[in-house]
């Protein structure tokens, strides 16, 4: 088999300061390069940005882009902008075919004109276009911007780190007592994350059906004053943790710990922290809006609800509780998005889009 030589190109991939900053991106390209894939990574590791600083810091990828393009039998970009552009600017230099796939955030920005129109040149221009949803790929249509060449597949999920595990020791560890219910959310405090409408549903099951129970926040965000105020307001803020900002096997001590996970985000392209819920074997209480339902099998690893809807995600928290289903049913639904099944998936993809035969 041909060795192929893969360009990555991401604004986002972890550094020093940000061990989390598109981690998900850093364990493909070490699943492409176990499948003997040579993968060089023109990527930036840092959040830090401003008014100079971030045109210098795509400036300069660009420049890395270009420059080593002409190493690469395929360039393959993350988000359609602004590394798509810069993948069709590398791209074009010097006749490397590129495949570029779209995460979520990049999509919905189409619905702003100057960004649709610099997000074109690298869609149209691609080989194929990797899409991490169904969901997401209709989105893309919908905002006058389809796929070319459409291959659906999820980043996948580490299924040798986020593993079925007994809760105690991680419980221990973590100070949660045996005995008390876990729900956890693990993302962004932002808004489309929706976690005011999880404190409220958390507490409308907390006062009906489990007054010992603990909801605890895996990230950071801007809207982390007001769930601790929310928590305050109605009156659970003794149940209610926030941990930050975590390393990946922090979150892993936490979904071992959790009895069930939530995601009731506003919309949702796909879920990852949905898989590695799963992959750990515990039940997800999902949004409906978008990609995430194509991967939680609603009433088989978890529960499809309207994030809109406080009561229905409390009834579904609190049945996740009482009676969950099994953590192989649901180890079973997050293998179909395994790290090993998807990383196959996008090497033939880049493959076919390179002409290098196997």
């Amino acid at each position: 088999m041909s060795r192929l030589r893969v360009m990555c190109l991401s604004n986002m991939y972890p550094g020093p300061g940000a061990p989390d900053y598109g981690a998900f991106i850093e364990r493909m390209c070490d699943a492409l390069e176990d499948r003997g894939a040579q993968v060089d990574r023109v990527v930036i590791r840092t959040r830090a940005s401003g008014r100079l600083r971030t045109p210098a810091k795509y400036a300069g990828l660009t420049a890395r882009a270009i420059a080593r393009a002409r190493r690469a039998d395929v360039i393959w970009a993350h988000y359609l902008f602004p590394t798509g552009l810069i993948a069709a600017i590398a791209g074009g230099a010097s006749r490397t075919p590129w495949v570029v796939t779209a995460h979520g955030g990049d999509v919905a920005n189409l619905g702003r004109g100057a960004v649709r129109r610099l997000s074109a040149p690298g869609v149209r221009g691609a080989r194929s276009t990797i899409c991490v949803s169904t969901w997401l790929a209709s989105r893309m249509s919908q905002e006058g911007l389809p796929p070319r060449g459409l291959e659906v597949i999820s980043m996948g999920v580490d299924d040798r780190r986020f593993t079925v595990a007994d809760p105690g020791p991680a419980r221990s560890r973590l100070g949660i007592p045996a005995d008390a219910p876990l729900v956890l959310a693990v993302g962004g405090l932002t808004e489309r994350k929706n976690p005011l409408g999880l404190v409220r549903a958390f507490a409308r099951m907390r006062s009906a059906d489990h007054p010992d129970a603990r909801l605890a926040f895996v990230g950071d965000g801007p809207l982390a004053g007001a769930v601790d105020a929310e928590a305050r307001r109605l009156g659970v803020d003794a149940g209610v943790t926030r941990t930050g900002t975590l390393p990946n096997a922090g979150v892993v001590d936490w979904m071992s710990a959790a009895d069930v996970v939530a995601q009731v985000s506003l919309v949702e392209p796909l879920g990852v922290a949905a898989l590695e819920a799963m992959a750990s074997g515990r039940p997800v209480v999902g949004t409906s809006v978008g990609g995430l339902r194509e991967v939680v099998p609603d009433g088989v690893a978890g529960a499809i609800v309207d994030p809109r809807d406080d009561a229905a995600i409390a009834a579904a928290l609190a049945r996740m509780i009482d009676a969950p289903p099994s953590p192989t049913a649901c180890r079973d639904a997050a293998m179909a998005h395994s790290l090993a099944h998807e990383a196959d998936a996008v090497l033939d993809v880049l493959r076919h889009a390179s002409g290098v035969p196997a």
